[in-house]
């Protein structure tokens, strides 16, 4: 049976009313009765009913955060450095997929809002309309985009484009002219990877062509496989590849590589992004951009506390993050 907020006044000797300021943390209530009560609370295991509060004071304590995936490494890294700097605020994070699928993402947000889930929202490489994001601010939640721009509302972004633009420049200078490009199917940072490439091949008088560039849904090792049959099948001359999808992509590639017997970086070279440990573990190191995926999310967490806390200054705010070549063996 539920012990309630009644049974613990009762057993104390004093109102309802003052056991929830002592749960409140009210200083109106003395040390001597706030001890008697949390001790009663500690033997009779009682647990406040958190939903019920959140309607009476119109906080949740939650922030929500949405992803497409949370086994995608940028996900995961973001997630991680949201949490370094939750834990220095009294919040709670829950996580909310779309399991990749444009219609969920609609219907989860909607229910976020609606059925008032948090106080504020990460939103991780998501395109999320215009007129949504309005009723959560007419519903005071609070909303931060990681890669993606939504105009009038705040953003923690990373230069993609050129990111992309150093990796393609790098192989064009150390005379590689049939550059692949594996790039994501959704979301603004791949749009701006593959302007970023485009860029590069048009600066340096290089042709672009279509049958040159392979999209992948999971940024997978196993995608990686696919993609290195995928770009030979369409172009033998393939001599190099820039993995715009991500390192544990990359490494992928490379593995199948080996196992045809191909030489990286000797017959095609290779460049990943993000710099994750396993791009200097690799065999060879991987060449990659280091994106700070986890200062990210810090930085979108603590943009979002002010926006919480009513910082006018940050409510339309862009943070850039800019990209670093780190050149090793693949390369």
């Amino acid at each position: 049976m539920r012990v309630t907020i009644k049974d613990i006044a009762k057993k104390v000797g004093v109102t309802p009313a003052t056991v929830s300021m002592v749960i409140n943390n009210s200083q109106k209530i003395s040390q001597a009765t706030k001890d008697r009560v949390l001790k009663a609370i500690k033997e009779m295991n009682y647990h406040p009913n958190y939903i019920g509060r959140s309607l009476v004071k119109g906080k949740t304590n939650n922030i929500a955060v949405v992803a497409s995936f949370f086994a995608s490494l940028f996900a995961l890294e973001s997630v991680r450095g949201i949490e370094l700097n939750l834990r220095k605020k009294p919040y709670n994070l829950i996580l909310y997929s779309t399991k990749g699928m444009d219609e969920n993402e609609e219907d989860l947000l909607k229910r976020i809002l609606y059925e008032k889930r948090a106080d504020g929202l990460i939103i991780i490489s998501l395109k999320a309309k215009k007129e949504l994001m309005e009723e959560f601010k007419k519903e005071s939640v609070a909303v931060v985009f990681i890669e993606e721009l939504i105009e009038d509302f705040p953003t923690v972004k990373f230069n993609n484009i050129k990111a992309a633009f150093l990796a393609t420049e790098h192989f064009i200078k150390n005379k590689r002219k049939n550059i692949g490009l594996i790039i994501g199917n959704k979301g603004m940072n791949a749009e701006e990877r593959l302007h970023g490439y485009k860029e590069a091949l048009s600066h340096y008088g290089l042709e672009f062509k279509q049958e040159m560039i392979h999209t992948v849904i999971d940024y997978s090792f196993e995608d990686g496989e696919k993609a290195l049959n995928s770009l030979l099948e369409k172009n033998k001359k393939l001599d190099a590849v820039f993995c715009a999808a991500g390192d544990i992509t990359a490494i992928g590639f490379m593995d199948a590589a080996k196992e045809k017997g191909i030489n990286i970086p000797g017959d095609i070279g290779i460049i990943g992004f993000d710099d994750v440990y396993l791009a200097n573990l690799s065999t060879p190191s991987l060449t990659t951009i280091r994106q700070p995926i986890a200062k990210m999310g810090m930085q979108a967490f603590d943009l979002l506390m002010e926006v919480i806390e009513g910082k006018e200054e940050s409510e339309k705010k862009i943070i850039s993050f800019e990209p670093e070549l780190i050149i090793r063996e693949s390369t």
